[in-house]
């Protein structure tokens, strides 16, 4: 959901000073323009004092409380509900995310950041790009190209993790001589542990292996189309016209 035309912003946007006029749309409507850090996190520049927090210089020494500035929830144009993002839809976006129902898809892991998913979304929206919503460690190693390699790495620690917690539950199993109450106790709260941890491992090497699915499903999909740009630009007008090989030329064929 994105904000339509509106004739009350629009005029609100016509009083503004030029300098603020260049960021609203025609229908009074502010625009996101989009910055990713060195560290992979994306930022809007139009959030409210951008420029004064960046200058702060705030992120190596409290990066806590410099990513709590640098968010929807203190910007005017949140509270003022003339974002492109309407104010309802952040908070239904925050809600989801906090409630663990937005992921990377490259990880599974939680999406720490508000901005990587609107982003996306602002992306598919305004300029018809599926960008995948991710986390900014997947971002860096994607930018960094290690992300196959650390993806693999986070693996194999997990799967290090679930054999572990197996193999002392099941020398805890051996162990076990009696069933008195505090016996059945101390076999209680191992096996949660346990279950926990194994529950744990088995989701995060399930996102982990889907991301890498979803990762090479993408790259085969740009090299497929990488082939068939420079197949293109190598026919001349001729070549183009005529039908692929094999296939059947009915020129004179009409319905």
């Amino acid at each position: 959901m994105v904000h339509r035309k509106d004739d009350i912003k629009k005029n609100l946007a016509i009083d503004t000073n030029l300098d603020e006029e260049k960021i609203y749309d025609e229908d009074g409507i502010i625009q996101p323009e989009w910055t990713i850090d060195e560290d992979g996190i994306p930022y809007c520049k139009h959030q409210t004092d951008y420029d004064k927090i960046i200058q702060t210089n705030l992120k190596k020494r409290f990066p806590i409380e410099f990513e709590k500035m640098l968010n929807c929830k203190h910007c005017d144009h949140y509270k003022n509900d003339n974002c492109f993002f309407p104010k309802s839809e952040v908070d239904k976006i925050e809600n989801d995310r906090l409630k663990l129902k937005i992921r990377c898809q490259l990880c599974g892991m939680k999406i720490d950041r508000p901005f990587s998913i609107l982003m996306s979304l602002y992306y598919k929206e305004k300029h018809h790009v599926n960008m995948p919503v991710i986390c900014c460690t997947c971002y860096a190693g994607l930018e960094h190209g290690t992300f196959e390699k650390n993806s693999k790495r986070r693996m194999i620690l997990f799967a290090i993790s679930l054999f572990t917690s197996i193999y002392f539950l099941f020398t805890y199993f051996i162990s076990i001589t009696s069933f008195t109450w505090w016996g059945i106790l101390l076999y209680i709260l191992p096996f949660s542990f346990w279950g926990y941890i194994t529950v744990r491992d088995l989701r995060n090497i399930y996102y982990l292996h889907k991301g890498r699915k979803y990762y090479d499903e993408i790259m085969n999909a740009t090299a497929k189309e990488k082939e068939i740009s420079r197949r293109d630009e190598e026919l001349d007008e001729e070549d183009i016209k005529k039908p692929p090989k094999g296939a059947y030329d009915s020129s004179g064929y009409s319905e």
